[in-house]
């Protein structure tokens, strides 16, 4: 969100894309408030799924149902934000490094809670 209402771009967007800030705006003027917007709407977003993902696990029950689904929701989402960009050749280690991180830390989290989840003494069989 903050990229899409300061910035709007990163160093690494304007190499992928292959022009400047002034040259993108030189195309169409409405072009760089329309690509903010996109951004600041990505990054509201991904924190709107990240609040109810939390909320999930804090006061949801532990069942493994709810585990089954959240690795099913983080495989599909991490698989094509990070899936994507190989495809259009948009392949900068910083550009992917927090969408890779992040997938990390969603498999680690993912595996401290398969017990609790599956056969701990809370954890409700579905």
């Amino acid at each position: 969100m903050a990229v899409g209402m300061t910035t709007v771009f990163v160093p690494q967007d304007l190499e992928f894309i292959g022009l400047s800030r002034p040259a993108i705006a030189a195309i169409n003027p409405r072009l760089i408030p329309l690509i903010a917007h996109d951004r600041a709407g990505f990054g509201g977003g991904l924190c709107s799924v990240g609040v109810a993902l939390l909320l999930l696990v804090v006061c949801g029950r532990s069942t493994r149902s709810l585990w089954q689904a959240l690795a099913l929701a983080g495989a599909v989402g991490f698989a094509a934000a990070i899936g994507i960009h190989p495809l259009i050749g948009y392949t900068d280690f910083w550009h992917l490094l927090p969408a890779v991180a992040g997938a990390a830390f969603y498999g680690v989290g993912l595996s401290l809670t398969y017990r609790a989840m599956h056969i701990g003494p809370t954890a409700q069989r579905d």
